[in-house]
């Protein structure tokens, strides 16, 4: 049943959405407690009273004997009610319950004195006049309507409907049979389930057989379910079988694309391809650079290595996203690794350590000897009685016919033996002006330590590099002999050795 609203309603008293009757009282005078207002709820078996100002609770007689509505045609008054006599003494609504609800038609609700001996009493002592009327009226419950949709995503597997009021949840079919979908695609409704709250709900989530990936438009109807009927309210009008939404989706949207690579020395050329696959607009992205709109962007890349590719394509509310790292595997660069410095008759060892898919080695050692190999037999630089440096460089070609060079030079010392000198003369001339072992090139764990004729330590290290210049904290010290220790570890024969002298301070 839908009730008839009359003038001058509050919305606060409509039941969940659905219409209600209000009429407001005919009483004038301003200093009695009046009928304000009358809502029928929906289900037409319950009355809402609302009175103009605060009325007593124990004036209020709880079989509704203060209340006459008619015509009783098919029920009576069973009882009357306020929900804040519970925590208060004061009342402003009513709520009057019915024995059976109302059908249809004019009624009224008229003010008598109950079995308590009064109508309703306020504050001042003052009633309800008895014989007051409100008249109200009563038409046909509505069903709700199917009308309204939660936007439909692309290739969708799942439908939400939407209600403007309230769905018993008892009434929808659980295995979806209350709807159908007509369209360019044929899938069934599996599972049909409500947002219940209490029993009731505004929103029931479908879910498809399959996703509808074909675009286009469908219908959804609604049909009579395995239970019996379609879907009801809670008002309990059941919507009419037939009741239809139109909607659009978009099927599936392929953004997958192809490229290919031009190698270069300098610069990789990618060619990118795109065919529309159930898409009107794409966007492409180079290394989460914007690039463009293309169908077939072109791409120039002077830096190798890792390229990322993201394409989005798009349809009305479809979208596909793909991203696809292009590696440009031309790198080239040149290296190898050898001793900086080697003692005479040492075999040197060249490494190469060149980055990128090379082809082909092209070692010239400096010594005007040279070798094709990636991988080249140990070295042997001519025992000369002198330091020489040689300058080493390699050539590296790689599969797309680039070239990259790397050179480095290595000293080969004039002796490696190891000693310390007789004596030196710190006078700043550059000749001997330093206290230090001699040929410490291929060693490790070195420990120098040179003591005064006190016993007193006045330098160490264990650097080869680091020489005594004859000062303690820049103060030069006298002449003299000093003695020294020397400890290190031979880097052919790994063996531990340890020496000691003296050398003499001359200035």
């Amino acid at each position: 049943m839908v009730l008839s609203l009359g003038s001058g309603m509050s919305p606060a008293f409509a039941v969940a959405g659905q219409p209600v009757t209000h009429i407001t009282g005919t009483a004038s005078d301003p200093t009695l407690p009046h009928i304000k207002k009358v809502v029928a709820e929906c289900n037409n078996k319950v009355i809402i009273v609302v009175l103009s100002e605060n009325v007593k609770c124990f004036s209020l007689s709880s079989d509704g004997s203060d209340f006459v509505v008619s015509p009783l045609t098919g029920f009576t008054v069973a009882s009357a009610s306020a929900n804040s006599c519970v925590s208060s003494t004061d009342l402003d609504t009513v709520w009057i319950t019915l024995s059976n609800p109302m059908s249809p038609g004019t009624y009224s609700v008229t003010m008598q004195n109950g079995t308590d001996g009064n109508t309703l009493v306020d504050a001042n002592s003052s009633q309800i006049p008895v014989g007051e009327s409100v008249p109200f009226s009563i038409t046909t419950t509505l069903p709700t309507p199917l009308d309204s949709l939660s936007p439909v995503v692309c290739a969708p597997n799942t439908i939400q409907l939407v209600f403007s009021s309230l769905i018993s949840c008892s009434s929808i079919a659980s295995d979806g049979s209350d709807f159908k979908i007509l369209g360019f695609q044929g899938v069934g409704v599996t599972k049909a389930e409500g947002e219940c709250d209490q029993g009731f709900t505004q929103k029931i989530h479908l879910t498809l057989g399959s996703p509808l990936v074909k675009s286009g438009s469908y219908q959804l109807i609604l049909t009579t379910g395995s239970d019996g009927n379609t879907i009801v309210n809670e008002c309990g009008a059941e919507t009419p079988a037939g009741a239809a939404i139109v909607f659009n989706t978009g099927g599936g949207v392929s953004a997958d694309f192809s490229y290919d690579i031009a190698y270069g020395c300098r610069a990789d050329t990618i060619a990118l391809h795109y065919l529309p696959d159930g898409a009107d607009e794409w966007k492409w992205w180079i290394d989460s650079t914007y690039a463009g709109t293309s169908l077939a962007p072109t791409i120039i890349e002077h830096d190798f290595g890792p390229v990322l590719v993201q394409h989005v394509a798009s349809y009305a509310n479809c979208h596909d996203t793909v991203t696809e790292i292009i590696n440009l595997d031309n790198n080239l660069k040149a290296g190898f690794q050898a001793p900086a410095g080697i003692c005479p008759k040492d075999l040197v060892q060249f490494t190469d350590i060149s980055i990128g898919n090379i082809k082909s080695w092209n070692w010239d050692f400096g010594d005007g000897t040279s070798s094709s190999l990636e991988k080249p037999d140990a070295h042997l630089y001519p025992d000369t009685r002198s330091v020489e440096i040689y300058n080493v460089r390699l050539v590296v070609q790689n599969v797309f016919g680039c070239y990259d060079t790397v050179s480095a030079p290595i000293t080969k010392m004039q002796s490696c033996y190891i000693n310390v000198p007789n004596g030196f003369t710190p006078n700043g001339d550059g000749i001997n002006d330093y206290l230090y072992p001699l040929n410490a090139w291929n060693v490790s764990g070195l420990e120098f330590n040179v003591y005064n004729r006190l016993g007193q330590l006045v330098f160490e290290t264990r650097d080869p590099a680091r020489k005594w210049d004859g000062t303690i904290n820049g103060k030069p010290q006298p002449p003299g002999t000093y003695v020294w220790t020397l400890t290190y570890t031979d880097g052919v024969s790994a063996k531990k050795i340890f020496l000691s002298g003296s050398s003499v301070l001359i200035r």
